[in-house]
């Protein structure tokens, strides 16, 4: 054997390989070398340069498309984070407003519940004002009466008793009599039956009541019936 002689490599067939002898080249030590134009492959094969850098461009290809899928991961945990969050914005202001129509709705009903309970005391005070007229006028009757003897006296007192207790409850329901003696004639809470003749000072002044008028409350259960005066100089 030569020192720097080149040989063919045959396969293990016998027949020689179609590679050149210029692909390897002996030392002095007898080893075979990889000429520059072959190189190592990951599996211990030599392999071509055009080779390996195809497969370095594979792994730069499969780097860069795991970093896309995990930048379109991280994309969608933030996406769904800001759902949660503003899920729960949303879910805090409808509690919120829920508990304001549900203070607004007691409100309402508690309004509505009131109006309608002081309808209802107001219709029955006003069905009671007759028989408190009545009991009025007995007093005054009796009061007027020239004969006074004291069954009469007794009558009267009891009489005058049984009003006072009567104009009490009605009071404590809330029941006001309108000013009507000597106040300007208004015609909101006033029902004007008769208009006479008065001093200067009594121009559009009630000068008498015929009949008292009542509120409860604030509402208006009946004017007072009176007379005006009207000063012959207006």
């Amino acid at each position: 054997m030569t020192a720097m002689g080149q040989r063919e490599k045959e396969p293990a067939g016998g027949e020689p390989s179609s590679e050149s002898v210029e692909d390897f080249m002996e030392d002095g030590t007898g080893e075979v070398k990889v000429t520059d134009r072959q190189r190592v492959g990951p599996d211990g094969d030599t392999a071509p340069e055009e080779q390996l850098a195809s497969d370095e461009v594979v792994v730069d290809a499969g780097e860069h498309s795991l970093r896309e899928r995990l930048a379109e991961a991280e994309s969608k945990r933030l996406e769904a984070e800001r759902q949660v969050v503003e899920f729960a914005d949303r879910f805090r202001k409808a509690q919120t407003q829920m508990r304001v129509e549900n203070h607004e709705l007691r409100l309402r009903l508690q309004r509505n519940f009131e109006q309608k309970l002081e309808v209802a005391r107001g219709d029955l005070v006003a069905s009671l004002l007759d028989s408190l007229d009545n009991l009025q006028r007995a007093v005054t009757a009796a009061e007027s009466s020239e004969g006074r003897e004291k069954d009469v006296a007794a009558l009267i007192e009891g009489i005058r008793a049984t009003a006072d207790l009567f104009e009490s409850q009605m009071k404590s329901l809330g029941l006001s009599a309108v000013e009507s003696l000597g106040a300007e004639f208004n015609p909101e809470v006033h029902e004007a039956v008769e208009i006479v003749p008065g001093a200067p000072e009594d121009d559009n002044r009630v000068v008498a009541e015929m009949q008292p008028g009542y509120r409860l409350g604030e509402r208006l259960l009946r004017p007072a019936r009176v007379r005006v005066g009207r000063s012959r100089e207006s």
